[in-house]
């Protein structure tokens, strides 16, 4: 259950007694490190190593980031909000793997949040920029598809006044929002590496981002992650298991919009040409497999019509993250390229 302020914003405000309570537990003493920021993760995460009369744990505890940007980010499309609720309301019923949540705070009024979870171990090779392999993808696609064929079309998700579908007014308002407001900054990222890319203006590609999301809210829907890229995706050190973390960005929705995320900015550019097909039609019998039956040119069309959205989260990563940090760059560029290749691919023309 959620819990209001008052509650630590930083790491300095945590104390014994705030992990005694929150936890249940008596708490001796503990220590803590910075995880997760190259990673590309938003707010600040950190591993708490945590001392009792029993021994020791590891939990960790995620803030929400300070920076005004973010903050206005998240309370203009509530997706602070929709992470904390997702993990109360709806995750725990959900066949998937994700973290265990120990306890969580949230102020409406600011967005600020803290959430006190399950440390995981995972592999640390796995590398965004890098983009992850295909059998790594095709773990995260059965999993995607086990959430996907659970709540398909399920009326309790319609009535969740939080979980927006993709034509709801919040969330096309901060999509369009952080598309005009980054187009220019993403621009001139692709600029200094030479990159070609289309040359519209910001309000047109807010447009075009617009027109996407109303048109594909009219297909068959269910509970999506929409940010399955490989930052937000915890592989066991063996390579047979993923927990997916980071929930911000859930929605109802057509399922096909996580597969096409996650394809296009998980994968390098050669190997989700190469393997494309092939994935989508694992991603079709993974839904049989569940007891779902879709058509496949509808997954196969609503992939291409779903690429342009990863370029509107291109846009957000320079805006809501510190542009001077060499990896916020590198993710944006990257993301910004995988996009423009794959609409290219598809002969997805902006205009």
């Amino acid at each position: 259950m959620l819990k209001l302020p008052p509650f630590p914003l930083s790491i300095n405000e945590i104390d014994d007694s705030f992990l005694s309570e929150s936890l249940d537990l008596e708490i001796q003493e503990f220590h803590y490190q910075r995880v997760g920021a190259d990673r590309g993760m938003l707010g600040e995460i950190y591993k708490l190593t945590i001392r009792t009369d029993n021994g020791s744990k590891e939990i960790v505890a995620k803030f929400s980031a300070q920076r005004k940007e973010a903050l206005d980010n998240a309370k203009r499309g509530g997706t602070h909000e929709r992470e904390l609720r997702c993990y109360d309301e709806l995750l725990r019923q959900t066949p998937i793997s994700t973290p265990e949540i120990y306890a969580s705070f949230f102020n409406p009024d600011t967005s600020e949040y803290l959430i006190l979870q399950e440390f995981i171990k995972f592999d640390q090779g796995v590398d965004q920029l890098a983009g992850i392999t295909i059998d790594k993808s095709k773990l995260v696609i059965k999993e995607a598809a086990s959430m996907h064929a659970h709540w398909w079309e399920n009326p309790d998700l319609s009535k969740s006044q939080w979980l927006p579908r993709l034509n709801d007014e919040r969330r096309r308002t901060n999509l369009t929002t952080v598309t005009r407001l980054g187009w220019e900054t993403l621009t001139e990222i692709l600029d200094e590496q030479n990159r070609p890319y289309p040359h519209i203006s910001a309000d047109n590609l807010a447009e075009m981002i617009d027109d996407m999301l109303s048109n594909l809210s009219n297909f068959s829907s269910t509970l999506i992650h929409s940010d399955l890229r490989a930052d937000n995706l915890l592989f066991s050190n063996e390579g047979n298991e993923v927990i997916i973390v980071d929930w911000q960005g859930c929605s109802f929705a057509p399922s096909t919009f996580d597969i096409t995320y996650h394809m296009v900015q998980s994968l390098s550019i050669d190997n989700r040409r190469s393997h494309e097909v092939e994935l989508l039609n694992y991603y079709i019998k993974c839904l049989e497999s569940f007891g779902l039956e879709i058509r496949g040119d509808e997954v196969h069309q609503l992939y291409k019509s779903s690429i342009l959205y990863s370029l509107s989260i291109a846009c957000a990563v320079p805006l809501i993250n510190d542009i001077e940090s060499p990896r916020v760059k590198e993710l944006a560029f990257s993301m910004a390229s995988r996009t423009l290749a794959g609409l290219e691919d598809h002969g997805m023309k902006m205009s």
